[in-house]
Parts: C-alpha cells; sequence; structure tokens
C-alpha cells in the first residue's frame, strides 16, 4: 500500500509553525475564495494533480488536533493499519449533536434554518432526489468538518456532487444559487453561506445512499467536554443503526421518544453527575477516558 497522502490547509491566519510537521501542507493562505472556505484549496488539487488509485488523500483543517486530540503519527498509523480495505476513514470527534438527529440534514436545519429545503432542492435539480424527512445516518457514516480520508474514487464522486453545487451557487440569476449563497448563522454571526453546510454534508450523503463505499470510523463519540451528553446521544446512535439494518418501526419510534427527551436525560445526567453520583459519576468518567487517554 502507497502511504496516505494528508495535508493540513493552510489558511491566511495561521502560520505554517502552528501545523503538525507530520502533515504535508496545501496552502491556501492567498485566501483567493473565502467565500468557499475549504473547499476551494481541496478543488484545485483534486483538479490539478494525478493520483495514486490504492492511496488515502486527506485534507485537514489547522485546528484538526486541537478538534480531534490526534496526531499525525496518530493519524496515518490508523490509516496503516487498515492496510487498504477502507474507501474512507472518518476522523470526526464527538458527533453525539448530530445523533440526536435522524440524519444529518435535519441537523443542519436546526442550525441553519432553510438548509433541509436547499439541500433537498439541490439534490432533486443533480437528479438525484433525496428524501431528507427519511434519510438515516449514524456514526457509520457521518462527516464533520472534512475529517476524512479517502481513496481517489471516492474523490471523484464528492467533487463530482461539489462541482454541480459550485456550478450552481456561481450562477448569479439561479434561484436555487440564491439559497445556497444566503447567509446563515455560524458561532454568533452570518458571515458563512449556506453552501458550505451543504457542502460538508456531501461526504455523508455519499456513504449514506451508496453502499459501495467501505467506511472505517475511528472513536465518533471521543469528546472533551460536555460528556454529560453523551450517554443519550450513544443510545440514539444505536437505534439509528438498529433502524438502518433491521427497519423494525419501533427503534425509530424510541429514537424519537429518546432524542426528544434528549435535554431533559441529559440535565438529569448532569446534576446527577455534579452531585457525586456513584450511579453515574463512574461512567461519565469511563467515557471521558476515550479523549483523555489519547495519547501524542
Amino acid at each position: 500500500m502507497p502511504a496516505a497522502q494528508i495535508f493540513t490547509i493552510l489558511n491566511h491566519y495561521t502560520s505554517r509553525q502552528e501545523l503538525d510537521p507530520g502533515f504535508a501542507v496545501l496552502d491556501n493562505s492567498a485566501n483567493e475564495r473565502p467565500d468557499w472556505f475549504e473547499y476551494w484549496p481541496i478543488r484545485n488539487f483534486l483538479r490539478g494533480e494525478t493520483l495514486h488509485e490504492e492511496a488515502l488523500y486527506g485534507f485537514l483543517s489547522p485546528r484538526f488536533t486541537q478538534k480531534t486530540n490526534l496526531s499525525a503519527a496518530q493519524v496515518h498509523a490508523f490509516a496503516a493499519a487498515d492496510a487498504g480495505c477502507a474507501d474512507v476513514i472518518l476522523l470526526s470527534p464527538s458527533i453525539h449533536n448530530s445523533a440526536y438527529y435522524l440524519n444529518v440534514f435535519k441537523h443542519g436545519e436546526s442550525q441553519h434554518p432553510g438548509l433541509l429545503k436547499t439541500a433537498g432542492g439541490f439534490f432533486e435539480r443533480i437528479g438525484r432526489p433525496t428524501d431528507l424527512e427519511e434519510l438515516v445516518s449514524d456514526s457509520r457514516n457521518t462527516v464533520h468538518s472534512n475529517y476524512f480520508l479517502a481513496k481517489p474514487r471516492f474523490w471523484r464522486e464528492w467533487l463530482a456532487i461539489n462541482e454541480q453545487l459550485f456550478a450552481i451557487a456561481e450562477t448569479p440569476a439561479d434561484e436555487l444559487g440564491q439559497a445556497l449563497r444566503a447567509p446563515t448563522a455560524y458561532r454568533g454571526g452570518f458571515g458563512v453561506q449556506m453552501k458550505i453546510f451543504l457542502m460538508e454534508r456531501i461526504a455523508t450523503w455519499i456513504l449514506t445512499t451508496d453502499p459501495g463505499f467501505v467506511a472505517r470510523v475511528r472513536d465518533p463519540f471521543a469528546a472533551r467536554s460536555r460528556i454529560y451528553k453523551l450517554p443519550v446521544a450513544l443510545a440514539c446512535d444505536a437505534l439509528k443503526i438498529a433502524y438502518s439494518t433491521q427497519r423494525r418501526g419501533q427503534y425509530r419510534d424510541v429514537f424519537h421518544l429518546v432524542s426528544g427527551l434528549r435535554r431533559q436525560l441529559n440535565w438529569r445526567i448532569r446534576v446527577a453527575s455534579l452531585m457525586g453520583s456513584g450511579r453515574i459519576r463512574p461512567y461519565l468518567r469511563t467515557l471521558r477516558s476515550y479523549w483523555a487517554d489519547e495519547p501524542h
């Protein structure tokens, strides 16, 4: 197997000295298209480079190590241990917020109102209609922040879908393009366009709709903080996996029940932990160890 080709994207507000030297550098410091964020340098690389068909490629943000507690050495070791079996390796940490929702698009709707309709219109436009009210995504296929490695055949599919998104968003008079360019809430402001949050969900959409791609997942519930949210998230994820694999309506019904009670359940778990409950605190300590015990 050829070595994985994993890049950190160098943006305009990060110095090279801040990057993990174990990753190669993909230079986006010129910031030519800030409205497309990380898609711009990834797009340029995939359109301009010749890829080795059996190699894994990844394009990670400068904050990858901070968000995942994973060094370049650990990522390379995990990729090497797969021995080429997977088409995609998922490295997203702490996916508990999306686990509470049936799929990542419904989660996105809760953060960016209008995303569900815009995404549905996009998939309809490109001839891949998808019922986003019924689609199920879970920890086996969920990608956050483009934190994944993939072989070229997956990247080609990913790029083909996103290039159609790009073309529509770049067309001024297109009504769907206007929806994609609409600013949406992000970190207390409205400086990011809707297209970015759709683009970041394309990898998950491919994995949930195309069983031809094999994914291997590193611990998706390793979390640095708010550990009290993990038990309910894990239960929701398990119910979604059960429903996806067995298609029994009871699993879906109980998922909606548990998800709907998440705030009350999370509050009770948090309070019990703060009060030193021996029935709660040891389990949360164990869940915390999945993050804290990661060596660098």
